[in-house]
């Protein structure tokens, strides 16, 4: 630590939240794959598409939960 303190705090707060980020992103990626290679063997189940700020994503949703 140096005697800067705000700036020390300020960038561990920015790297912590990119960090984060990219963890959340290459996350999702690996979901997205495990939710295409799959849901096609589960009854009564449907792969849903969004869109968000971090990415595409991916979701296997049992027919139950969706309004037709």
């Amino acid at each position: 630590m140096t005697k800067h303190y705000m700036l020390d705090a300020t960038l561990s707060i920015v790297m912590g939240v990119g960090m984060g980020m990219l963890l959340s992103v290459l996350g999702q990626k690996m979901l997205n794959k495990h939710y295409v290679a799959t849901c096609h063997n589960k009854p009564n189940h449907n792969l849903i598409y969004t869109h968000s700020f971090l990415g595409d994503a991916y979701y296997c949703i049992n027919n139950a939960y969706i309004k037709q």
